[in-house]
């Protein structure tokens, strides 16, 4: 069964990025992006991408299958929420 409204990838990030005690351009340094894209990705405004999936694998951070399936996660439900606004459910 899908869940129904699970967080963007962002909150998980979020979490990463304190428990390691770095700063956003630290993280932006260590993914390869720059500071905004990096900022913009934390307040959960644009999605993770392979790229950066696979930026987070080699920093440790888990493996970029399990980045990327958070994303699709949050992607599909945002859009049977969607849906479901459009016919009414």
């Amino acid at each position: 069964m899908a869940i129904k409204n699970p967080a963007h990838p962002s909150a998980i990030l979020r979490e990463c990025l304190g428990d390691a005690g770095w700063s956003v351009n630290e993280f932006a340094d260590s993914l390869g992006i720059s500071g905004d894209t990096v900022g913009q990705l934390l307040n959960g405004h644009c999605g993770i991408s392979p790229s950066v999936a696979l930026a987070l694998e080699r920093m440790g951070w888990s493996d970029a299958d399990f980045w990327m399936r958070l994303q699709a996660n949050y992607d599909l439900a945002q859009a049977r929420r969607e849906l479901e606004a459009e016919i009414g459910n």
